[in-house]
């Protein structure tokens, strides 16, 4: 049996009448990180990539169209042109890292933390209590 020691818990946004598994964290350029920018990100445990507006990638500094080429493909089939940065992903309770992100080429609803977000931290979704409850991993 393996224990889990969970050091905080979050609780679940709540916006238009629902509650989502959404957390706050500072999104900026990996080369430089006062080149910043404050943002939600809804935990997508379905989504194999972070997403991200490409409308973002400016405002960091980030060339939208320097990256790679990448499409997304969502459980309906549909596509959308992406573009593949790395950047530097804080949280207050979960540290710090860089990772490589999707930037989307169109619009997008919101923004998406997936696999690659899932890799650094430990996330358990409580739907009956409303809540994540979360750890950085060493």
């Amino acid at each position: 049996m393996v224990t889990v020691n969970y050091h905080h818990e979050i609780p679940y946004a709540y916006e238009n009448g629902r509650h989502y598994p959404r957390l706050t964290l500072r999104l900026a350029n990996l080369g430089d990180l006062e080149q910043a920018i404050d943002l939600d990100a809804y935990l997508d445990s379905g989504a194999e990539r972070s997403l991200f507006s490409g409308c973002l990638a400016p405002v960091v500094g980030i060339e939208l169209l320097a990256g790679q080429a990448f499409r997304l493909q969502s459980t309906t089939g549909q596509t959308l042109p992406a573009r593949l940065h790395t950047v530097h992903i804080a949280h207050a309770l979960l540290g710090s890292f860089a990772i490589e992100v999707a930037f989307s080429a169109g619009p997008i609803a919101r923004n998406l933390l997936g696999w690659d977000f899932f890799s650094r931290v430990q996330v358990v979704f409580r739907e009956s209590r409303l809540a994540l409850y979360v750890t950085a991993l060493p």
